[in-house]
């Protein structure tokens, strides 16, 4: 995999918010990368596998649809610690 990204568990939700590299998987399109979990409504943030673009997107699977909600794993991380991602 070319993309890398931060690993971050965030310890009062217990959840990976961005996985370690090893357990980062591409989605069933072979289009994304899916990077982590916000925890809620099997919601999962992803990034283009293709693209240069480092975007981090929420994949909300019971509408099929992707929102932008941060430039980086590492905005994502930041937003996330300062309570700023709204699902």
């Amino acid at each position: 995999m070319d993309k890398q990204f931060p690993a971050y568990y965030c310890q009062e939700a217990f959840i990976d918010v961005v996985l370690p590299a090893d357990e980062i998987k591409i989605d069933e399109s072979n289009q994304w990368l899916i990077i982590g979990y916000p925890g809620v409504d099997g919601i999962e943030f992803r990034v283009y596998k293709h693209k240069r673009d480092a975007a981090v997107y929420a994949y909300y699977p019971i509408d099929d649809e992707h929102i932008w909600i941060a430039n980086s794993a590492e905005d994502l991380i930041s937003k996330w610690k300062e309570g700023k991602i709204v699902l």
